[in-house]
């Protein structure tokens, strides 16, 4: 019995791992997005000042 709640036990933290992954991931290609806009923006204005 208490291999089948060691196994339940297993997939939840594995599956929590993943969603965890998941969401750092995203939270760093987003601000890595943001900073390459903010860097494109910084050079269409330093073009416009030229």
């Amino acid at each position: 019995m208490f291999e089948a709640y060691f196994g339940l036990i297993e997939v939840a933290l594995v599956f929590g791992l993943a969603v965890a992954f998941y969401l750092w991931q995203r939270h760093d290609l987003k601000k890595a997005r943001d900073k390459t806009r903010a860097r494109e923006r910084q050079r269409q204005a330093d073009k416009k000042t030229d």
